[in-house]
């Protein structure tokens, strides 16, 4: 109800400030000062609603959690009794894993590969001193930020401070962004 009326008064105002060819046209402080408020208004009411979608999503993610937490608290024990059976059973082995199938599900223990926590600093130097530089990965990236001071553009090129045009560099122009801060 109070939204029909809000549009009707915008419509209202819109067709008051309408040139011949009903096009709204802002030739004015009064027009704009409007123009302003109004953007003020949707932004309000967009921002009202995102945060509204926000609250609701971390109580979803709440539930899910605690939900989550319920879940492996029903299910624990008896996943360590069905490991604790596992043991007791004659299970397939295979190189990655022992298996143990039945009707409703397969219990399954699986070798892990190690985890490697490497300091690069040290594993590098390591490598250098033993002469291993096969294992030492190169990379080479321009220096763009001192590269950008000594570049010149035309058109779409950009050009070296001797004219040359510089490979692998296109020049693409942004137009100006206009912006209303409200």
């Amino acid at each position: 109800m109070i939204k029909d009326i809000n549009l009707e008064i915008v419509d209202d105002f819109i067709k008051e400030n309408s040139d011949e060819n009903n096009e709204f046209i802002i030739d004015d402080d009064k027009k704009a000062e409007w123009a302003l408020r109004k953007i003020a208004g949707e932004r309000e009411e967009a921002q009202r609603y995102i945060n509204v979608c926000k609250s609701m999503i971390l109580e979803y993610e709440e539930k899910i959690r605690k939900e989550e937490e319920k879940l492996i608290k029903k299910t624990s024990f008896l996943e360590a009794k069905l490991q604790q059976y596992f043991q007791s059973v004659k299970y397939k082995s295979t190189k990655t894993q022992k298996t143990y199938k039945l009707p409703s599900g397969v219990l399954r223990l699986k070798y892990q590969q190690p985890e490697f926590k490497r300091d690069e600093d040290k594993l590098v130097n390591w490598l250098k001193e033993n002469k291993l530089l096969d294992f030492i990965k190169v990379k080479e990236t321009p220096n763009w930020v001192e590269l950008k001071k000594n570049i010149k553009i035309s058109g779409n090129r950009a050009v070296s401070e001797d004219g040359q045009i510089i490979e692998g560099v296109e020049v693409v122009e942004k137009p100006p962004v206009f912006e209303i801060e409200t």
